[in-house]
């Protein structure tokens, strides 16, 4: 399951395009590099989640859904 510490390869199912991202504490979180925050709404949406299951994130325009395709120890 995705938690603190996780490697998270996703697929943006409306772009079919893999997204891959670590989850960090919010200290070390770091968009630009990659590097998203447990507390983020993708962070908080993944926790838990695991390979095979979606997601649904709210952003302010739209509504986003993933689908976790691999998780791993960073």
């Amino acid at each position: 399951a995705v938690c603190l510490g996780s490697k998270v390869i996703l697929l943006d199912v409306e772009y079919d395009e893999e997204l891959e991202y670590d989850i960090v504490s919010t200290v070390e979180a770091d968009p630009d590099n990659d590097k998203i925050s447990v507390e983020s709404p993708v962070g908080k949406s993944l926790l838990g989640k695991t390979v095979g299951e979606s997601v649904k994130v709210k952003t302010p325009n739209d509504e986003i859904e993933f689908k976790i395709l691999s998780i791993s120890r960073m």
